[in-house]
């Protein structure tokens, strides 16, 4: 007699999305309570390169939809009033630090 026993090979979609969930939370929390060096800030740009301009940061960067900049005392709470969607930290030495 054989059984055979049915594998589920599903990818977890409800458990990648908490996990990508806390993640970003985390992330977004780190840059408003920790204040990076530097920042790479989501949104439009010609509002958020006024906003690190104005916070005493200067910008490094800007693409489409990004803007990566030093930061100053207020630069990150700046970037959010100004309209960006988030704000990652840079965190770390290496390659490719601003």
């Amino acid at each position: 007699m054989t059984t055979e026993t049915a594998i589920d090979r599903r990818l977890p979609l409800t458990g990648l999305l908490v996990v990508i969930t806390i993640w970003f939370t985390g992330m977004g929390m780190a840059a408003l309570e920790v204040r990076p060096e530097a920042v790479v800030a989501f949104g439009i740009p010609d509002k958020m390169i006024s906003a690190v301009i104005s916070s005493e940061g200067y910008p490094l960067g800007a693409g489409k939809f990004y803007v990566a900049a030093r930061t100053g005392p207020t630069t990150v709470r700046s970037l959010y009033d100004a309209g960006a969607w988030f704000v990652w930290p840079v965190i770390g030495k290496g390659c490719g630090r601003l």
